[in-house]
């Protein structure tokens, strides 16, 4: 099971980029997601990458939820 978001800071040209990772299913498989958010040193993409992130928790603790009650189900059938 792959849950999970994060953030990565490229260096490109001698300029650091910041990109917003998450999983996401694409046909049938737990991919890595990337989306640039901007310049590392651009006041706006900080607030850009803190809003992004939030989204990102809250799917990946709904899923997480999802899958914890499908578990306990089969768990409890057993």
């Amino acid at each position: 099971m792959r849950l999970g978001y994060g953030v990565r800071v490229k260096e490109v040209r001698g300029r650091e980029y910041v990109d917003v990772w998450r999983y996401e299913t694409r046909d049938g498989r737990r991919t890595q997601v990337f989306e640039y958010v901007g310049p590392l040193r651009d006041p706006k993409t900080g607030t850009a990458v803190e809003g992004l992130l939030g989204r990102y928790r809250a799917q990946a603790m709904e899923e997480f939820r999802r899958r914890a009650i499908r578990v306990g189900r089969a768990a409890s059938l057993g």
